[in-house]
């Protein structure tokens, strides 16, 4: 077994879930494009197929200026997963801004070691062991950031694939 950290892998932390992100998005696009509407304007334009070529421009920008696409532009952190020793731990990066809104200017500040009690891993545990106390710390994590929408796909599909107790042999 060595002895440092073995980082393996950052899950993004976002400032809120996709569909609460759409549904805030359509909403701004309806109610700009409805306060002030071209003659075409449909009744909900942010869902409508058949615009008119000035409102699908419109939309778009409307689209682009909101934040765009929800995948990596709304990530405000990151939890850094890493095992020490024995242990799996949940290291912290988020924005360095007091208050935390939708934006395009992010500066990532370190904020703390452990963002939840660590977890212990015993000695004889195996790969799945592993892999089930990883996704425990992860969920513990989650916890700590309340509203907040962390990202474990990555983790949850390659997961049960990895050789845990090598990459645990390894810190």
């Amino acid at each position: 077994m060595g002895t440092g950290i073995a980082y393996f892998l950052d899950l993004p932390v976002y400032r809120l879930a996709e569909d609460h992100y759409v549904a805030d998005q359509n909403a701004h696009i309806d109610a700009v494009m409805t306060e002030h509407p071209l003659p075409d304007t449909p009744e909900h334009p942010c869902t409508a197929t058949d615009l008119s070529e000035p409102d699908s421009a419109m939309r778009d920008h409307l689209w682009t200026s909101y934040g765009g696409a929800w995948r990596y532009n709304e990530i405000i952190g990151y939890i850094r997963l890493h095992f020490v020793g024995t242990q799996v731990r949940g290291e912290y990066w988020r924005v360095g801004t007091k208050r935390i809104v939708r934006t395009r200017k992010k500066v990532f500040e370190w904020r703390n070691w452990k963002l939840a009690p660590e977890t212990d891993i015993p000695v004889e545990a195996d790969s799945a062991e592993i892999f089930r106390l990883v996704l425990e710390q992860v969920a513990q994590c989650r916890s700590e950031l309340n509203g907040r929408f962390v990202d474990t796909e990555s983790l949850e599909t390659l997961g049960p694939y990895l050789n845990w107790r090598a990459l645990l042999d390894e810190a």
